[in-house]
C-alpha cells in the first residue's frame, strides 16, 4: 500500500492531522537518507582502503552486500554480515554433502563383482601317498607339496576347486579342510575308502585301523546349498570303491551342480557320471581325474557335456599326468584330467579360457626340486549366461 493511499486526505481536523503526520514521515525519511548516505560514503571509503590492502569487489576476502532497492526507501542499509554469508554457506554445505555421498557410493560399490567375470574352476589330483602311508610315513612329501599348492591356488583366485585323492590321515589331518581354510572357501569331502565293503560300519572300522581315508572334495567360494555322494558301479575292480561327489553351489546366475570324481578306467563309471550330470535341470560341471584318454569319453558328448579345455584350445596337447615329483624336467605323457560342462534349462555354460596350472617345480633349500603333484592342475574360466 502506498503512502498516498495510506494517508489519503480527510476533511476537518482529521484531515489536517493526517497531513501533518504525512509531512513528518517524509521529513524523517529525508533525514534517514542523509544519515544513511553518510554511512554509505564512510563504508565505501573503508572498502577502498581495504581494497588497497588486498581486498576488493573481485578479490578474495571482500564481502559484497546486496544492493539497496531503488525508489522509495527508509535508508540504504547493507545486509547484515550473517545474512550476506548465508547463501554461500548453504551452497558450501550442499557441495560438501554431495562429495560425501559420492565418496560413500564409491566405497560401498565394489569395482568389479566376481559374478561379472567368468567363474574360475580348478581341478587337481593331490597324490595322497597310498593307504599304507600312515604306517610307513611315506606320503610322497605331501606336507611340503601342500606348501606349494596353497600359494599357487591362492594366486589363481578360484571360485570352485575340485580335488581328487584328498586324504584324511593321522599325520596330515583332513587335507581338504586345511586347504579350504587356507583359501577362505567352504568345502565338502566324500570318504570313498569307507565304501570298500557293503557294510558301512565295517568299512569305517577298516579305515580307522589304517588311519587313512581318501576321496574327492569340492571347495567353493559360493554358498553350498546341497551335496550328495553317488556310488559308482564296479564293473572291473570290486575292491576299488569310487564315488562321484555332487555339490550344488548358488551363484549369481543361479544354482550350479558341481561333480568331483576320480574314476578307474571303467567305462561303467564314466557313463554313470555323465548320466548324473545330464539328469540335472541346472547347469552342471564334471571335474576330475577320469583315468581315460579323451578318445574314450564320447559318452559325455552323448549326454550334452562339452570338454571345456578342448572347446577353447582344440590344438593344445593338455597333458596332465605322470609327472615325477622329484626331477627337474616335465615327464607328463597323457591327458586324463578334465572339466566338462552342460547347459541347464534356464542358464547356459560357456568355457571362455583354459590353461594348465600347477605345472612347475620349486627348488628346495637342499638343492632338490619338488613338483606340487604327479598331476598338473587344470583351470577353466566358465561363463554362466541366462537364456533370453
Amino acid at each position: 500500500m502506498s503512502v498516498k493511499e495510506r494517508y489519503r486526505p480527510l476533511t476537518g481536523p482529521e484531515g489536517l492531522c493526517s497531513i501533518r503526520v504525512h509531512e513528518k514521515a517524509r521529513c524523517d525519511q529525508e533525514e534517514d537518507r542523509r544519515e544513511g548516505g553518510g554511512k554509505d560514503e564512510e563504508r565505501q571509503r573503508q572498502g577502498r582502503q581495504a581494497g588497497g590492502e588486498g581486498g576488493g569487489p573481485d578479490r578474495p576476502g571482500h564481502v559484497v552486500h546486496a544492493p539497496a532497492p531503488q525508489g522509495r526507501r527508509l535508508a540504504a542499509l547493507p545486509l547484515p554480515a550473517a545474512v550476506a554469508l548465508r547463501r554461500p554457506a548453504r551452497a558450501g554445505s550442499l557441495l560438501r554433502l554431495l562429495c560425501l555421498l559420492v565418496t560413500l557410493v564409491a566405497v560401498a560399490s565394489p569395482p568389479v563383482a566376481a559374478e561379472e567375470r567368468p567363474l574360475r574352476l580348478v581341478t587337481l589330483n593331490l597324490l595322497h601317498g597310498g593307504p599304507w602311508s600312515s604306517f610307513t610315513g611315506d606320503d610322497q612329501q605331501l606336507e611340503a607339496r601342500l606348501g606349494l599348492i596353497v600359494p599357487s591356488l591362492r594366486a589363481l583366485e578360484p571360485d570352485i576347486v575340485a580335488l581328487q585323492e584328498s586324504p584324511v590321515t593321522r599325520r596330515r589331518g583332513d587335507v581338504a579342510a586345511r586347504l579350504a581354510e587356507a583359501l577362505g572357501l567352504s568345502h565338502v569331502h566324500a570318504r570313498a575308502t569307507e565304501r570298500l565293503v557293503p557294510f558301512r560300519l565295517l568299512g569305517r572300522l577298516i579305515v580307522g585301523v589304517l588311519g587313512f581315508v581318501e576321496g574327492p572334495a569340492v571347495l567353493s567360494r559360493f554358498p553350498i546349498v546341497a551335496s550328495a555322494i553317488h556310488d559308482l558301479p564296479r564293473c572291473r575292480r570290486w575292491l576299488d570303491p569310487r564315488v562321484a561327489l555332487q555339490v550344488d553351489v548358488r551363484t549369481a546366475a543361479g544354482d550350479l551342480a558341481v561333480f568331483s570324481t576320480h574314476t578307474s578306467r571303467d567305462d561303467c563309471q564314466t557313463r554313470r557320471v555323465a548320466e548324473l550330470a545330464a539328469a540335472r535341470d541346472v547347469p552342471a560341471v564334471v571335474m576330475g581325474d577320469l583315468n581315460t584318454p579323451e578318445t574314450n569319453l564320447e559318452v559325455f558328448r552323448e549326454h550334452g557335456l562339452v570338454d571345456c579345455f578342448r572347446a577353447v584350445r582344440p590344438d593344445a596337447a593338455g597333458l596332465t599326468v605322470w609327472q615325477r615329483i622329484d626331477v627337474p624336467a616335465p615327464t607328463v605323457q597323457r591327458r586324463v584330467d578334465y572339466v566338462f560342462a552342460r547347459d541347464g534349462r534356464a542358464v547356459r555354460a560357456r568355457a571362455v579360457s583354459a590353461r594348465i596350472v600347477l605345472d612347475a617345480p620349486e627348488r628346495r633349500e637342499d638343492g632338490r626340486v619338488l613338483w606340487p603333484s604327479d598331476h598338473y592342475g587344470l583351470l577353466i574360466e566358465l561363463r554362466l549366461i541366462r537364456r533370453a
